[in-house]
């Protein structure tokens, strides 16, 4: 096998190049290349996504080359360049290219995750303390990053090619900002800012015009990650008052104040969807608990981290040590080894704890615990040993207690045990357990008599106004409320966005003290929720996209016949039950189905490459003219202007535009006017359609 970046001879077993340093590609990379370049050949290859682009660069890479021998300048920067491809592939990015003593990334192609800007941000990190540890006696290596987050073109190449071809100004906007940079400094635009939803800590860095660009950027400086996992972050940004929920609030607090009425515990488990507010929740209750005497730790799993054994057991005693100002090894030591425990106890929970304890938190165990066990089924039944000693002696030690479990569905599979040992020990000790998880299978101990599920679904229209209020600082209204739930479904997350980003792009209009959707104007979809559908998207299986794909061009609602019809190789049976399964369509009756709320179908719509949506429009509207009764003229107008078919359209545009003003439909017979005029080739016929359109809305006033 032969690198594919410097062609040097690999071994079958090699991560990453001994010459350059390129990481070699994976295999499900290569199948995902693959399959995007069989199934879409040609100029409708790939599709559109937003990614988060990274450029870093080796400081002062000219300057080492002159000063020093070139085989050592070689073996630094090899050395660098694999650090850097670590650090990608640690958080699931994609490297495109090292480029002589630089490297560019991507994160969210060829799979999309829902927090790509995060994982961009952290990879950043990552590199720049890796080869801050690259020294050995030698000038420390410096780097400069820069990452940019937008809307790109992706276009797979051969299947024996090692990269994908990205076009779009996030790409140059992350290789401009790079250069900008200080050395050491890590530079983020503004839309990687507002896509990492207060996970980062920054400092602002002013307005530029970029090379090449028209518009000025904001930059910041990358200083950290936010303490994410602290209740000050958690509770921090959700400062204002919790929306809705009045119903599952009182059920939390409720198990809470039984809990410490009869000293058995329970377990409540908040179930919904991405960005649907469990966290919003579950962080709220905490002032309840508190004031009840129950001590509180909260705890979250991430998504980049799920292989990283036992990552939750070590959190949790971490979080629990920072309530006492010490380290975790400190505190778990003074926690186990009470006086009197016998030497051999001793040595077992040592020798467990030191199989997990990798974080310099934990250090000191190994020098003091020889006895190691051997295997695998040991290890994990001394571990739960010393996990059921820990939860009594915690309660022992600091009372009723409260422990959150936020993103359930990340669990790394190793603590999943030690989940399990909380439910139990909840069901007859003064302990709360609260876990929000999406929707999906949940393990056997959620069917225990003291576990409470909790279903979150949106928020209704009179709570979506209020939470848009909030957002927008100024009331909603009404009937702009309404669209907006209807828009969202409720999803908190959705809503919140939706109204930040139509502030900025004036699709909101705030006047005295009052908002509203400009005439004429709907929300654009902010590139996060693009992110977070996106990734929902991109996890679906390939015969399940692309029947999701031609549905978005049908429209909000479709028939399944209709969208059979379109699949070129037809409906495969079951291929719906998993756009069901994963909650992105409903039925809605009889051969009818619906996306479950615009915004999906938005996101699925705006991911295809314009030649696919106007093949796919064309398509469908020689269907539905074969059965003229399945549209009407209006609908059939509107396929054929997405198609781009003029010559076609401007007669069925013609028609939808007198059969509206027929019913007093003015301001729907002047667009179908206008929509004629602009595809119009000849002058005087496109002056003659916009004096009919001036006309129609005349006659209605």
């Amino acid at each position: 096998m032969a690198c594919r970046a410097c062609a040097a001879q690999l071994s079958a077993a090699a991560r990453f190049c001994d010459q350059c340093g390129v990481a070699v590609r994976s295999s499900v990379e290569a199948g995902v290349a693959g399959r995007q370049t069989v199934d879409a050949q040609g100029p409708e290859a790939g599709d559109r996504r937003i990614v988060s682009a990274l450029f870093a660069d080796l400081v002062d890479y000219v300057r080492m080359v002159a000063e020093h021998d070139p085989e050592v300048v070689r073996s630094r920067v090899g050395a660098a360049l694999g650090a850097m491809a670590g650090a990608i592939e640690r958080f699931e990015g994609t490297r495109e290219k090292f480029i002589g003593d630089a490297v560019f990334a991507v994160f969210g192609w060829p799979r999309a995750h829902e927090d790509d800007a995060v994982r961009a941000a952290l990879c950043a990190l990552a590199i720049r303390a890796a080869l801050q540890d690259l020294g050995d006696g030698a000038e420390p290596l410096e780097v400069r990053i820069g990452v940019a987050t937008g809307e790109v073109v992706a276009m797979p190449r051969a299947v024996a090619a090692a990269d994908a071809s990205l076009t779009g100004e996030a790409i140059t906007t992350a290789a401009r900002i790079q250069s900008l940079a200080r050395p050491g400094e890590i530079l983020l635009d503004a839309a990687t800012v507002r896509a990492a939803r207060d996970r980062l800590v920054v400092e602002d860095r002013g307005s530029v015009v970029l090379r090449g660009q028209s518009q000025s950027v904001r930059l910041s400086a990358l200083v950290r990650e936010e303490g994410f996992d602290a209740v000050a972050s958690v509770t921090g940004p959700m400062s204002g008052p919790l929306v809705g929920r009045t119903v599952e609030r009182r059920r939390i607090v409720e198990a809470i104040e039984t809990t410490r009425r009869t000293g058995a515990g329970c377990v409540v488990v908040v179930v919904g969807e991405a960005g649907i507010g469990k966290t919003r929740l579950l962080a709220d209750v905490e002032s309840e608990a508190r004031a009840a005497g129950f001590g509180w730790t909260w705890t979250s799993n991430v998504s980049y981290v799920g292989g990283d054994p036992y990552r939750w057991a070590r959190h949790f005693a971490q979080m629990l040590a920072d309530e006492h100002g010490t380290d975790a090894g400190s505190y778990t030591r003074g926690l186990l080894f009470t006086d009197g425990i016998d030497p051999a106890t001793v040595h077992r929970f040592g020798g467990a704890i030191a199989a997990i304890a990798r974080e310099a938190a934990f250090s000191g165990w190994e020098e003091e615990t020889p006895y190691m066990p051997g295997e695998a089924a040991e290890v994990t039944a001394r571990l739960m040993e010393v996990a059921d000693r820990f939860v009594e002696r915690m309660i022992e030690t600091s009372g009723p207690r409260v422990i959150v479990v936020d993103d359930l569905h990340w669990l790394d599979v190793s603590s999943a045990g030690m989940i399990e040992l909380l439910v139990q020990r909840a069901a007859e000790r003064p302990l709360v357990v609260l876990l929000g998880v999406r929707p999906g299978p949940l393990p056997a101990w959620a069917g225990a008599p003291h576990v409470e599920r909790i279903d979150l679904t949106g928020l209704g229209s009179p709570e979506t106004a209020q939470l848009a209020t909030l957002v927008a600082r100024a009331a909603l209204e009404e009937d702009d409320a309404r669209r907006l739930h209807a828009r969202t479904d409720g999803n908190p997350l959705f809503i919140g966005e939706t109204v930040r980003a139509s502030l900025e792009d004036g699709s909101v209009v705030v006047q005295d003290g009052r908002a509203a959707f400009a005439q004429g104007r709907e929300p654009t979809i902010p590139l996060t929720l693009r992110a977070v559908l996106g990734a929902r998207i991109d996890g679906l299986p390939d015969d399940a996209r692309a029947v999701l794909e031609i549905a978005s061009v049908v429209g909000v609602s479709f028939s399944l016949s209709l969208v059979g019809d379109l699949v070129e190789d037809g409906l495969q049976p079951g291929t719906i039950g998993k756009l069901e399964a994963a909650a992105l369509i409903a039925r809605v009756e009889g051969d009818g189905w619906r996306f479950s709320h615009p915004l999906i179908h938005e996101a699925t719509y705006a991911g295809l490459l314009a030649s696919r949506k106007r093949r796919l429009h064309g398509r469908l509207a020689d269907r539905l003219e074969a059965d003229r009764g399945a549209a009407t003229v209006g609908q059939l107008a509107r396929h054929r202007v997405a198609a781009g078919d003029g010559q076609r359209a401007i007669p069925l545009l013609v028609e939808a535009a007198r059969s509206a003003a027929a019913l007093h439909a003015a301001t729907e017979a002047a667009e179908f006017w206008r929509t004629a005029a602009e595809l119009a080739g000849d002058p005087v016929e496109a002056e003659t359609f916009h004096r009919q359109a001036a006309e129609a809305l005349a006659a209605a006033v």
